[in-house]
């Protein structure tokens, strides 16, 4: 996943954040994640990596779960403040853990205006 960043004005709930979640396969080539029977939560951090949305399953939608494709529904909290922000999924299964995008900060959310 090379850089995305998905832009929203201060307190807007209305549009998701979706994204396909991917890594590379043993040929190098980025291809979808397979969610299917995974746990997906999604996190959302400052730029000195301090939580403004903590870790929560809560507002995560797995769309199309052979696809990687996943959504967040952002809460009025979570987009109270404006800002650039980075924004992560976490699969799980089984007890192990992956984090996406992999490449840290390729996943920006900018909540730009005053409310």
């Amino acid at each position: 996943m090379t850089e995305q960043t998905h832009t929203r004005h201060i307190t807007d709930t209305l549009t998701v954040l979706p994204v396909t979640l991917q890594q590379k396969n043993a040929a190098g080539t980025a291809t979808a994640v397979d969610l299917t029977g995974k746990t997906v939560e999604f996190r959302m951090v400052d730029s000195s990596g301090t939580d403004v949305i903590a870790q929560t399953s809560t507002g995560v939608t797995v769309t199309t779960a052979a696809s990687g494709e996943v959504e967040y529904d952002f809460l009025t909290a979570g987009a109270a403040t404006a800002g650039r922000y980075y924004a992560y999924f976490v699969v799980t299964s089984s007890g192990d853990t992956d984090h996406f995008p992999v490449i840290a900060r390729d996943l920006v959310v900018c909540i730009e205006g005053v409310a």
